[in-house]
């Protein structure tokens, strides 16, 4: 799976080169605007400030090409992993809005590894 993201300055528009999997997007305040089953040939947008994720199929490998459509540079911001919002926004603000203390914020933001690509976890295959 790429770790959810947004881009701040521009739409992202995708192209299945090879195989399925599914791109979920959600509205700026959470709720899910879309998670939809892409294989080799669909093409996908996403708005800006829409938090997405493309996740490879259980079954198979998804290859896709990305490109956004800005004049200025798009850098995208990661929601969870190494290098996420969580770690930058890392204070005692941070973890109010979530109703737990520093420490449970620390424990929860150093336990994401990876940067971009998370590993595969549970899925229901029915779902591919």
């Amino acid at each position: 799976m790429m770790a959810p993201h947004v881009n701040p300055s521009a739409i992202e528009y995708g192209v299945v080169l090879k195989g399925t999997g599914r791109i979920q997007i959600v509205y700026p305040n959470g709720t899910l605007a879309m998670n939809a089953r892409v294989r080799e040939g669909d093409v996908f947008w996403v708005p800006r400030y829409f938090p997405f994720c493309q996740i490879a199929s259980t079954n198979g490998h998804f290859e896709f090409f990305g490109f956004t459509t800005s004049a200025r540079r798009n850098h995208q911001q990661f929601l969870v992993g190494k290098n996420s919002l969580m770690q930058s926004l890392r204070g005692p603000e941070f973890a109010a809005a979530f109703g737990i203390d520093e420490k449970r914020l620390k424990r929860i933001a150093n336990a994401q590894h990876e940067q971009v690509i998370l590993p595969a976890s549970s899925w229901d295959s029915s779902q591919d």
